[in-house]
């Protein structure tokens, strides 16, 4: 089957995980989806739908973290304040240095530290508490660094329901 996608030209067998490197797609970060969901032509249509928009995702994704990161009350605020001063604080200096290039890690704030964040993974997967199709961002400084993630899901609306820390 071909996925119905503007920005690739991809064909995928129904029923089969897709999980792709940059280098077999041309995208710009890895791209997986559920085997469940390749069998269900509808939710391969969301797929592509959200794959042609999955820039634009990770920029409301990164915003969502500064709300986080600004409302001490907010649901993900210690755990993506642990994120990030984990990679400014914890890592070491020339870590950090490699991590945030051209700029002071020490004088970063973790808002400013948002801005670093790339998209390294985008994926499509059944959610196990709600048992819909969800769409997974990993977000990563540098993922030749650091292996930790921020992971944020969105719903089929394109809603985040859930920020998590993953390594």
């Amino acid at each position: 089957m071909k996925l119905n996608c503007k920005r690739i030209d991809f064909t995928y067998t129904p029923g089969e995980e897709i999980f792709t490197f940059p280098e077999d797609t041309g995208l710009p970060f890895i791209f997986d989806v559920e085997e469940e969901l390749t069998a269900d032509p509808a939710a391969m249509d969301a797929v592509g739908e959200m794959l042609d928009e999955a820039e634009k995702l990770a920029e409301k994704a990164k915003a969502a973290i500064k709300t986080e990161l600004a409302d001490e009350g907010g649901p993900y605020h210690d755990l993506v304040t642990f994120f990030m001063r984990f990679h400014r604080d914890d890592v070491g200096p020339d870590i950090a240095a490699d991590l945030f290039p051209e700029t002071d890690p020490a004088k970063l704030s973790f808002a400013q530290m948002v801005d670093f964040l790339r998209l390294k993974r985008f994926g499509s997967v059944v959610d196990g508490e709600t048992d819909q199709q969800a769409f997974i961002l990993d977000l990563s400084f540098n993922p030749e660094i650091t292996d930790e993630l921020m992971v944020v899901y969105f719903d089929l609306n394109k809603e985040i329901f859930c920020i998590t820390h993953e390594s």
